[in-house]
């Protein structure tokens, strides 16, 4: 089908009218833009895409993008959507700050006007003394400021935002500086019943947030803040934030009656120093720290939408052996999948009290080297832990490796969804 345009616009580029390509590039703009912090309408101009919001409207060149985007596949388009928005916001926020100040009037002399002084001074005075009187009087006005945006409308937008960068890394595209918003890193520990001093009943009246001495995380997490001996570079983050809360549900619980479990979720600068390359195996050091402190037998740390269950970015699993190391990645990341990995039905048929004594069952014939083959093809890793605990990790690049790989595993336990 061809493409209707007409000349137009002082750009000396042709206007295109009801291009489907330009307003898919128009969408796919439009919906990026939020994850660099502006708003605003965006609209296709020939070969120039512009943006208007408040402030003074920018327009950045597009080139032959208009023409090639049917042939782009849909990472390609994501990605070059997600750079048009970072540039025009980047020249939103340049036009703005360069914005010079309206102009005062300017009052031309009147020619030829003279006032006696003693006139001009009984003036004055009047004056003062009628608007000092006039305040006397009135009350002062209230001038109350109200919030931009409430609780709700921020936590709103942190969905959007988080949403809309998790549909790009599951497109492909890598995590960016400005998509953390509404993210939560969480280390899940799982540990059998009786195996520590205090038990916490998971699931079954227990608080919303559990004291970290109560399950033996005291010297690292204070005051909900890492402290120096968990990891003194993390615990520099100022605006970080860290709770301790049940591990399983209500649901899960009853599923699981011989094993108790926590989540260690962290927050704001944590979250964001979970995606930084330069901080990940600090996060990972953390946390064999934190299951050896509350003699874990299986680990998992993870990222989310916080306002989401899915366990989307996963980092690092961990168990005493092979089987449990598998069972930390199949039950953490393959039972929390948007597209579930494990069959329930199937994991119900096997022995064992619950989905996690069912998989370390049905994995008790994995060794080490087959485990890493496994997990090798998803650019996973396979190393020794705290204690000799067998470690899988995933790199930050490709966050959604973790979620691959539990499928894989799923189905040599024979347990995945989809089963010949």
């Amino acid at each position: 089908m061809k493409k209707r345009r007409h000349a137009g616009g002082k750009s000396g580029y042709p206007a295109i009218v009801d291009d489907p390509s330009a307003r898919e590039i128009e969408a796919a703009v439009q919906e990026a833009l939020g994850l660099f912090g502006t708003s605003g309408s965006v609209s296709v101009q020939g070969r120039q895409i512009a943006l208007r919001g408040r402030g003074a409207p920018v327009a950045i060149d597009l080139e032959q993008l208009v023409e090639q985007w049917p042939l782009l596949p849909q990472e390609l388009r994501t990605r070059k959507a997600s750079d048009i928005a970072r540039r025009l916001a980047q020249a939103h926020r340049s036009v703005s700050s360069l914005a010079p100040p309206a102009p005062a009037a300017r009052v031309r002399p009147a020619r030829h006007l003279v006032i006696p002084v003693g006139v001009l001074a009984l003036v004055i005075v009047g004056a003062l003394f009628a608007s000092r009187m006039l305040r006397s009087r009135e009350a002062p006005a209230a001038s109350p400021t109200e919030p931009e945006t409430t609780a709700g409308e921020d936590a709103a937008r942190n969905a959007r935002t988080c949403e809309a960068a998790r549909k790009r890394i599951y497109a492909g595209a890598s995590m960016g500086p400005f998509e953390l918003a509404g993210w939560v890193a969480e280390l899940w520990l799982a540990m059998p019943r009786g195996a520590a001093a205090e038990e916490v009943a998971a699931g079954a009246g227990e608080p919303a947030a559990l004291a970290a001495e109560s399950v033996g995380l005291g010297a690292l997490i204070a005051q909900g803040k890492l402290t120096a001996g968990a990891d003194a570079e993390l615990a520099a983050i100022t605006d970080g934030a860290v709770e301790i809360v049940p591990g399983f549900d209500a649901e899960e619980a009853r599923r699981s009656p011989s094993w108790r479990a926590i989540t260690a979720r962290f927050s704001g600068g944590y979250a964001r120093a979970y995606f930084d390359p330069a901080h990940r195996a600090r996060f990972v050091a953390l946390g064999d720290r934190m299951a050896d402190a509350a003699a874990a037998a299986l680990g998992a740390l993870y990222a989310r939408c916080a306002h989401l269950p899915y366990h989307d970015a996963g980092a690092w699993f961990r168990g005493s052996d092979p089987a449990t190391a598998a069972t930390a990645l199949v039950y953490a990341s393959g039972l929390f999948a948007e597209m579930s990995a494990v069959d329930r039905g199937a994991l119900a048929a096997l022995p064992g009290v619950g989905p996690i004594d069912a998989l370390r069952g049905a994995g008790a014939s994995l060794d080490a080297a087959s485990l890493g083959k496994l997990v090798g093809a998803h650019g996973g890793g396979i190393t020794k832990g705290g204690t000799g605990a067998v470690v899988i990790t995933f790199p930050v690049g490709g966050p959604t490796r973790a979620t691959t790989a539990s499928r894989t595993v799923a189905r040599k336990l024979q347990v995945g969804v989809g089963q010949e």
